[in-house]
């Protein structure tokens, strides 16, 4: 039997398990040491006499299962039943093997498999072993000092990776069919910070279709596979389950006869487009007229429906936000969000209300019959609103996919109403011009709003700490590099739903002011993006 890279001896189960009957039956099965993780003690060609766990010591060297092989690691600690293990030349990386996983210990180590090898644990060989043992903290702690020096210099602003601006430059690539400039693309970022930016942005199954599209054999392709596959799965499965949910909505809301509009993933998902799955919503979102808003409540409650955790702040979400408070299905499904416009009060200028858009809606099919989703220039200026700010790219994603399969004329009455935008005109134009960049398709831009564009996309490769909390900054790009009411507003931006917090305003605008100024400075140190 041999031993793995980490000393893990690669035996079938059925070996595993003979291995196990041996060591109970009070025999002494030899296993060939293999790997290099127990240097400079144990290494090949030498062999382990195994024997029955019994009463373990700090020092004693046992084997346990492991994913289905086997591995020979030292005992480095022992306490209130927990067993802490490693190899003696991984002390930074110790192990915590269950009980029941443990086959045996080790009770004699020969210097080669012959019949005749002599034993080499000598007493001084055992010393040194659970010296290693006893030690096992304070030798890792040089390499850990090393691990947290190379964090730390990884950190520094001009050494810091982009991993979100190659997930954008991949998906760009991917839109436009760029088998070449996808593949750069992934290389520009380590595997596992492009995975975790693909999943705080809602790309996870969107990439997963890219790298299916664009296959390739790098290393980097594969480690995204594996480590987006749960998501991916995960999307696709949710989206089964919201195809269902929506068609009930459907059905509850035009038997009230509530006239509604489905929004965003509701309408792709009752409308079974093809990439539907691919952008699964964590909730429903419906337009109604705003006199009808309380019969649509009203509909949906009588059917089971209810705001659950929301309950108590329903007034205060009518009070400040462009829907009612989330309603839930009885049993498991999705939230429902009824909104009477597309934008909270106040954040725009523009009318997105029932009224303004009636003319944007067009009749689609589905399980439960016609229903009205916006059409291809509603369904644009919807995403746009809700990618203000650009944290999710996803939205960025379906806008260029509108924008893509745009006629002139649509693209052209798009650009009339971000142009009429007065509130919050740089962002939302800063919206269309991302969407159309990852498209391909040519779009008017200005000064302005390219700084911004520049601004987010270093943005969300700053620490996330500050990130999340750089909203005086976002303020000054979004007011084209000044201190306006906008600036401030985002600043002290909160959600209507908690009670006057009192200090606690002064506090949180304060840490957002501080944490601006880290984020504003650290991103103008960061490398750009080519």
């Amino acid at each position: 039997m041999s031993a793995g890279t980490q000393s893990r001896i690669e035996n079938p189960t059925t070996a595993i398990e003979a291995v196990k009957l041996l060591v109970g039956s009070q025999s002494a099965p030899r296993l060939a040491m293999q790997g290099r993780s127990m240097l400079p003690l144990l290494h090949e060609p030498m062999v382990l006499e195994l024997a029955p766990a019994g009463r373990l010591r700090v020092g004693d060297i046992v084997v346990f299962e492991d994913g289905g092989k086997l591995v020979a690691h030292r005992v480095t600690k022992l306490g209130s039943g927990a067993l802490q293990t490693c190899g003696d030349a991984r002390p930074w990386a110790p192990e915590h093997p269950a009980p029941g996983s443990i086959v045996g210990k080790v009770k004699a180590v020969r210097a080669h498999s012959g019949e005749n090898a002599p034993v080499v644990d000598t007493a001084g060989f055992r010393l040194r072993g659970a010296i290693y043992g006893r030690t096992r903290a304070a030798r890792a702690l040089p390499f850990r000092c090393m691990a947290f020096a190379r964090r730390l210099s990884k950190a520094l602003p001009w050494r810091r990776e982009r991993p979100y601006a190659a997930l954008v430059e991949a998906m760009s690539a991917s839109l436009r069919g760029d088998d070449e400039a996808f593949q750069r693309a992934l290389n520009r970022a380590s595997a596992s910070a492009f995975a975790a930016t693909a999943r705080r942005h809602g790309c996870a199954a969107t990439l997963l279709e890219a790298l299916r599209l664009h296959d390739g054999p790098q290393p980097q392709a594969a480690f995204l596979r594996g480590a987006l596959r749960a998501q991916g799965r995960q999307s696709v499965v949710m989206s089964l389950v919201a195809k269902s949910n929506a068609a009930s909505l459907a059905s509850v809301l035009a038997k009230a006869e509530i006239p509604f509009a489905l929004l965003k993933g509701a309408a792709r998902l009752y409308a079974d487009e093809p990439d539907a799955t691919l952008h699964a919503s964590g909730d429903f979102d419906v337009l109604v007229p705003t006199d009808r808003l309380a019969q649509a409540i009203a509909a949906l409650r009588s059917q089971g429906y209810d705001e659950r955790r929301y309950a108590d702040v329903r007034d205060r979400y009518l009070a400040h936000h462009h829907h009612a408070a989330p309603l839930f299905p009885p049993g498991f499904g999705f939230a429902v969000e009824l909104h009477t416009s597309l934008a909270p009060p106040g954040d725009l200028s523009t009318r997105l209300d029932w009224e303004a858009l009636r003319g944007r809606m067009r009749s689609c099919t589905g399980p439960a019959g016609e229903v009205l989703v916006l059409d291809r220039v509603g369904a644009a200026l919807h995403l746009a609103v809700h990618a203000i700010g650009q944290r999710r790219l996803r939205d960025s994603l379906l806008l260029a996919r509108l924008l893509g399969a745009m006629s002139e004329g649509e693209r052209a009455e798009l650009i009339a109403i971000a142009a009429q935008e007065r509130i919050d005109p740089i962002r939302l134009r800063a919206s269309f011009a991302l969407g159309a960049r990852l498209a391909g398709v040519t779009w008017p831009s200005d000064r302005v709003v390219e700084r911004y564009l520049e601004w987010t996309s270093r943005r969300e490769d700053v620490p996330l700490f500050f990130a999340q909390r750089s909203q005086l900054a976002e303020g000054w790009y979004a007011a084209g590099g000044k201190m306006t009411r906008l600036a401030l507003q985002l600043v002290d931006s909160r959600s209507g739903l908690d009670e006057e917090p009192g200090a606690r305003t002064a506090w949180r605008v304060a840490g957002r002011v501080l944490a601006s100024g880290v984020a504003f400075g650290y991103a103008g140190f960061m490398p750009g993006t080519r």
